[in-house]
């Protein structure tokens, strides 16, 4: 696209090249004749009185040189014009390939540490080299008024747009996180960055997103790593695999805890140096509403009825029930199934807690219903499927981001997420059981 635009320019400025020395010959030579010294009677030097070519030559040589002439300039313009046309959408690919390039290089210099440049904010400070995650200090403020420093996990943002919207993100981005280090960037929320630079900003983050495949391998990575993990009496630190996936990265700040459900359910995970200072309130809120007390099996109770499997996994943890038929099919696609189910003449059953499964593979939109009372607000994402890009969106300040320089300027569609559905068996699981 880029050598499109750049053969499109060289014809340009060769036809723009061609045409302004013409134009310059033709301005010298009258000003040379109209600087000629006047020598002789006025007829001589009259170039209406001067003998001029003859008529054979006229209608000869000279008919035939500016015929010449006119021809090949009506093929520059027959082969020129139309071949600049024919690369117009190229040079337009590359002007957009420019401009999506541009724009992350203003969002890798915001991002970069700060004293790197003018406009570097220090992100990477606290998100890591290419957003990988990372840890900062923080003057936590307690109930009493006292002043704790803290050493705050930061989540990766390689993975962020794998379960929320860049709309989403802008809004984080524009109003920060008020309880936490994360400070308001954008003008709306009382930062300085302009909608344009939180936008830049939101290109880069988008650079170096991580593929799902390579998301979903290093979760099931990270998990066998934490199930060697030992307590000082030699005893597994983790009950389950569930529990491990609910706190993935706080004991070793594993893509500063992006993955972890408790980063948002349990008070003080972010910063909490031992997992015992949390265990007894895992999972019983924070930014998010609490799990525990039976709160959501009142939120997600299982269904029953005609077609409904009867094994829940509040009653059978290690059943993988996320590869049940979805809850618009009752076509399993699972290997196993339960009992009731397990003979190949009965038909096929969907799962109790298919809205759940749902819920927390796709995440909540904003105004939206889900499970028996609640309402969505945006907030919570989506681990299982990566969200839907739309090809323009509105910014806090009620500006339309148009973005024309990402797939042809066209939404994209929802795709795997970060999490596969057989941990997301296991982490609802161990949601289903908290106390």
């Amino acid at each position: 696209m880029t050598l499109a635009a750049l053969t499109n320019q060289t014809i340009g400025w060769t036809i723009f090249a061609v045409i302004l020395a013409g134009v310059v010959t033709y301005v010298l030579i009258n000003i040379l004749r109209a600087g000629k010294p006047e020598l002789g009677a006025e007829i001589e030097l009259a170039p209406n009185r001067k003998p001029y070519l003859s008529d054979e030559e006229l209608e000869g040589p000279k008919l035939e040189r500016a015929q010449a002439i006119a021809l090949i300039t009506l093929f520059v313009i027959a082969i020129g014009l139309p071949l600049y046309w024919i690369l117009e959408p190229g040079r337009q690919a590359g002007a957009t390939t420019d401009f999506r390039k541009t724009f992350e290089e203003r969002g890798a210099a915001m991002f970069a540490p700060v004293g790197t440049s003018l406009d570097a904010l220090g992100c990477e400070g606290c998100h890591g080299p290419k957003g990988s995650g990372g840890t900062t200090t923080y003057n936590l403020v307690q109930p009493d008024g006292s002043v704790k420093v803290v050493n705050w996990r930061v989540p990766a943002l390689d993975t962020v747009l794998l379960r929320y919207t860049r709309e989403e993100v802008t809004y984080i981005i524009t109003y920060g996180r008020p309880f936490s280090p994360m400070p308001a960037w954008g003008v709306a929320g009382g930062g300085a960055l302009n909608d344009q630079q939180v936008q830049n900003l939101v290109d880069y983050i988008e650079s170096i997103q991580i593929s799902p495949e390579e998301a979903q391998q290093r979760a099931r990575d990270e998990l066998a790593k934490m199930m060697q993990e030992k307590n000082p009496d030699g005893t597994p630190r983790w009950s389950s695999e569930g529990e491990a996936l609910f706190n993935m990265g706080f004991s070793d700040g594993f893509e500063g805890g992006a993955y972890a459900c408790a980063r948002c359910h349990t008070q003080g995970w972010s910063y909490a140096t031992d997992y015992n200072q949390v265990k007894a309130i895992s999972g019983c809120g924070a930014l998010g509403p609490s799990l525990c007390g039976g709160s959501v099996d009142r939120q997600f109770p299982p269904a029953s009825g005609p077609g409904v499997c009867a094994v829940s996994a509040a009653s059978d943890p290690g059943f993988n029930f996320g590869q049940l038929a979805p809850s618009t099919t009752t076509t399993s696609t699972s290997s196993s199934s339960p009992p009731e189910s397990s003979s190949s003449s009965g038909p096929p059953c969907t799962d109790p807690l298919q809205e759940m499964i749902d819920f927390v593979s796709n995440g909540s939109e904003n105004g939206k219903k889900y499970g028996v009372h609640g309402q969505g607000s945006g907030k919570m994402p989506g681990f299982g499927t990566s969200p839907q890009q739309p090809a323009s969106y509105i910014s806090p300040d009620g500006t339309v981001v148009n973005l024309f320089y990402i797939n042809g300027g066209k939404a994209r569609d929802a795709g795997p997420g970060m999490l596969p559905p057989d941990l997301l068996d296991k982490l609802i699981a161990y949601e289903r059981s908290l106390p």
